[in-house]
């Protein structure tokens, strides 16, 4: 029986969509490096803002923009708190934050209009 398993996760990686893109979507198909940097903005905004896992300083901006995320969110309202010490919550955060928004382009331009 001739398997490998490496080339079997190949073919997996190649078949998934990358994140916010639905299968079939081509007006989405260009826009996976802009979904990628909003994402990448937004976790280093959150750092900015919670101080991050290394806990690194807080910024002033990046606080506002934690507050705004808190104050919009449902979980937090039902007082559920995201663990910002986390890099996997906080991406979560963040890729929650873009599908809210509806495309990165739009989270993008929410989080610089509230900071």
């Amino acid at each position: 029986m001739n398997f490998d398993p490496h080339s079997h996760q190949n073919d997996l990686r190649q078949s998934l969509p990358p994140f916010g893109v639905e299968p079939g979507d081509t007006a989405n198909n260009n826009d996976t490096g802009v979904v990628a940097m909003a994402e990448a903005l937004i976790v280093r905004m959150i750092v900015m803002g919670s101080g991050g896992p290394e806990n690194g300083e807080i910024t002033e901006q990046g606080l506002r923009f934690v507050r705004h995320l808190m104050a919009s969110s449902r979980a937090c309202n039902s007082g559920f708190l995201p663990n910002f010490k986390s890099m996997d919550c906080i991406r979560e955060v963040a890729r929650d934050f873009i599908r809210s928004q509806g495309t990165a382009n739009d989270a993008l331009q929410s989080m610089y209009q509230v900071i």
